[in-house]
Formats: C-alpha cells, sequence, structure tokens
C-alpha cells in the first residue's frame, strides 16, 4: 500500500480536459436504395413462427425423475396443465389469416420420421402459443399444413416462384438454434435443384440459396425483395451441421399445390401418364436442332395408362408439355405430377425426326408414389 502511495505521489499533477464523444442522432435514410430492409421485413415476420414438438409426461414419469429433468427444458401446457417434454424445433408461416401455417414434414414428425408427433406448439412473434393441429404431411416434398385456432392473424404472401432468377436477393427467416427469430440474407444461387444435388426426395424443384440457413430454420420462409414467400427454407449440404452457403428451399408454387391439397383433403392428389424418361443428351438435342432446349426420351411406357393410350413409344422424344419446354426429366416428371386426374395435356414430341402432338388424359398417381 506503502508502495503503490508513493509511486502516485511521484506523477505530476496534470490538469486533463473532459472530453466529448459525438453521436449523430439522425435515423438512417431508409428511403436511399439498398440502405434497409427494415420496413419490408417489419410487416413479414409477424406472419413467421417458431414450432415445437413435445410428448406428454406423464404424472408418474415425472415424480420418479423429478430432480433428474432440467426443469428449464420442460413446458407446461397453459389449457390442460400437462407437463411436455420438447422434441423437435423449426420454423413456420402463417399464410392464412384464419391460422393455416405451413412447415416442413420433418418439424412435426417424431424421431422414427414416420409418425406425427403427439403434441405440436406454434408460438407467435407476440409470444402467444398455439396447440395446433397437423391438417396433413407430404413425404414426397417435405411439407406440412397445420391449423391454429385465430382469427385476424398476420399472414404472408406468395410470390410466383416461375418467375426467380439468379442474383434475386432473398432473406432466410425463422429460428436457427432456438435463438430466438433471426433474419439472415443472401441470394438466389441455383434454381431447379433436385437429385444429386438435391435431398432424395421424390419431387424436388430447390431454389438454392446462400443466405444463412441452420437447424431450426426448417419451415421457415425464403423471402424476396418485396416481403412475399419465395420458399420455405428445407435443409442444407453441410459436413459440420451448419451453414456453409448452400442452404435449400422448396419454391412457392410447389408448395401452394401441395398446401392446397392438404389444408383441404388431408392428402395430395398428383397426375400420372404411365411413362419414364431420361435426359437427352446434348449431342443429339443438337442433331434434332434443339439446341440446349431440355428433351426428354422416352424409355418406358405402361400399359393401360394414359400414356400408352394416348399412342406414345419408347424411344419418343417428348419437347414439350402444353407448349411450354422444361429443362429436364425431374422439371417434366414434376409438371406431370402437378396436373390433377381428368385434366387433358398436349405432349409435343418426336419420333424418327418428325415432330408430333398428342392430347393425354392424366390419370391419378397412387399415394406416395
Amino acid at each position: 500500500m506503502n508502495r503503490l502511495f508513493l509511486l502516485l505521489a511521484l506523477i505530476p499533477s496534470v490538469l486533463v480536459a473532459a472530453v466529448d464523444f459525438e453521436t449523430d442522432l439522425r435515423p438512417i435514410n431508409r428511403t436511399a436504395p439498398g440502405a434497409s430492409y427494415a420496413d419490408m421485413l417489419a410487416r413479414i415476420m409477424p406472419a413467421v413462427v417458431s414450432i415445437r414438438t413435445a410428448e406428454v409426461i406423464p404424472k408418474a414419469v415425472l415424480d420418479r425423475y423429478r430432480g433428474r429433468i432440467d426443469p428449464e427444458k420442460v413446458l407446461t401446457d397453459s389449457k390442460t396443465g400437462e407437463t411436455l417434454m420438447p422434441m423437435g424445433l423449426g420454423s413456420g408461416t402463417i399464410i392464412h389469416s384464419d391460422g393455416y401455417v405451413i412447415t416442413n414434414r420433418h418439424v412435426v414428425m417424431k424421431e422414427d420420421r414416420r409418425t406425427v408427433a403427439a403434441t405440436v406448439i406454434v408460438q407467435l412473434s407476440d409470444r402467444r402459443e398455439f396447440r395446433a393441429k397437423v391438417l396433413g404431411v407430404d413425404a414426397t416434398t417435405d411439407i406440412a399444413v397445420l391449423k391454429i385456432d385465430g382469427r385476424n392473424l398476420p399472414a404472408a404472401k406468395f410470390a410466383d416462384s416461375d418467375k426467380a432468377r439468379v442474383g434475386d436477393v432473398v432473406f432466410a427467416i425463422g429460428n436457427p438454434l432456438d435463438a430466438g427469430m433471426t433474419v439472415t440474407s443472401g441470394i438466389v444461387s441455383a434454381m431447379g435443384r433436385s437429385g444429386k444435388q438435391g435431398m432424395g426426395l421424390l419431387f424436388e424443384d430447390f431454389i438454392q440459396t446462400d443466405a444463412a440457413i441452420n437447424p431450426g430454420n426448417s419451415g421457415g420462409p425464403l423471402i424476396d425483395f418485396e416481403g412475399r414467400v419465395l420458399g420455405m427454407n428445407t435443409a442444407i449440404k453441410s459436413e459440420n451441421g451448419g451453414s456453409v452457403g448452400i442452404g435449400y428451399s422448396i419454391p412457392a408454387n410447389l408448395i401452394i399445390s401441395v398446401a392446397t391439397d392438404l389444408a383441404n383433403t388431408g392428402k395430395v392428389v398428383r397426375g400420372l401418364l404411365g411413362v419414364q424418361g431420361e435426359d437427352l443428351p446434348l449431342t443429339e438435342a443438337n442433331k434434332l436442332s434443339l439446341g440446349k432446349a431440355g428433351a426428354v426420351r422416352v424409355t418406358l411406357v405402361q400399359a393401360d395408362l394414359p400414356a400408352a393410350k394416348a399412342g406414345l413409344k419408347v424411344g419418343d422424344i417428348i419437347v414439350a408439355l402444353n407448349g411450354k419446354p422444361f429443362e429436364n426429366w425431374n422439371e417434366l416428371r414434376l409438371a406431370i405430377s402437378r396436373h390433377k386426374p381428368g385434366e387433358v395435356i398436349l405432349l409435343n414430341y418426336i419420333r424418327e425426326g418428325r415432330g408430333s402432338v398428342t392430347r393425354v388424359t392424366v390419370a391419378t398417381r397412387p399415394a406416395g408414389g
């Protein structure tokens, strides 16, 4: 103590003037192009929800393990008083003011991935919580539709995802790693991801984005520059379990098609022609003067199904559906599936170098197929 006093005593006293640090109190100019997305996000974020699945803990089990269960991980249902153990975490979007919510199928399933969780809890941005009813799930696209008992809820609008382009600015919203509602931004990195570039679902047409997506983001929206739902964030490619800039979102137009069926009937009805195909190599496409346009060679025609009845044969090269070209077999198969049974579609095809067109009446695809 004495040494410290002596040391201080040797320091000459210096008068130091008070220092003020200036603060500019003006808000940023949010009307300047690219300065802020806050106003747009403020409109859409109330429609984004956090979703938890839980299992009821019977009282006998709770009493047996009391003191060994982390109380911070246990929930209590405000209406029934039941004790709930959280199991899964995800996000979702309210798409109708009467309480219709979309999310991923895997968000609302049990760990076995075959059974819907017993309890699904939806939390709104204002912290209100609702027990949700799962109206339907679709394993082939990983889409689920929920219903909560709410009225006049904030609801998001969809964009036409067919008009999206690589380079468009997008925002991913959700509850990553249970950190709370979070916004990340990026661009559309690619369109039409499927197969080896997708996640192995039967029907895939993913939008790829570099907006950060992490566990807990699943089911949350991918928003375009105008605050519309462009897609549903579903999966990432990663070696460490976190975002590395390769995220996949189900496009809005596919969501609408599937969600409409699930909300109204609990199942998805898809079209079937009874044909299988393969992408036509570019060298063969050039010989037919197709250039880079997509084309599909028919590899199988199933007897007694619409394609066979319309006269299609193995080796025919399909180049358009209802006059609209397509990129590849996956896109054509998905387009066929989105037509309802009984609809009549036109297929443009080439046989032995000659172009032709045929009318095909769509049949019903078996459930899950």
